[in-house]
């Protein structure tokens, strides 16, 4: 399905992949931003545990946010390529600000597995 046409938000966009325009996974969909007026639309994605956080109890979500920290990353709908069981969006991550941990992740596996 394409961008423009009629979707579930909580079926085909909340917790699925995201892909950037090279097909490289960056993140999931964690919760997404709605405009009213002048009716109900979506006007971007939230990634990123500062994203899904506040559906935690308090006390949980202090002691997930000092492990995972409160990042979160908005990303337009506007970037959004194509919906499917993937979200493809239509920028490289590093343009769009996600996929920092992943990346920083695979930096630090790769120094652990050299040394």
């Amino acid at each position: 399905m394409k961008a423009g046409e009629p979707f579930d938000l909580m079926r085909d966009l909340v917790d699925h992949e995201l892909q950037d325009c090279h097909g490289v996974s960056c993140g999931m969909v964690d919760d997404v931003e709605l405009e009213d007026e002048p009716s109900p639309q979506v006007i971007a994605l939230l990634v990123g545990p500062g994203a899904w956080q506040r559906r935690l109890p308090a006390l949980v979500r202090l002691l997930v946010g000092a492990i995972a920290g409160t990042t979160r990353t908005r990303v337009p709908f506007s970037e959004v390529a194509e919906i499917s069981e993937v979200i493809r969006l239509g920028s490289p991550a590093t343009q769009l600000g996600l996929g920092i941990v992943d990346r920083r992740v695979g930096r630090w596996l790769r120094k652990v597995a050299r040394d």
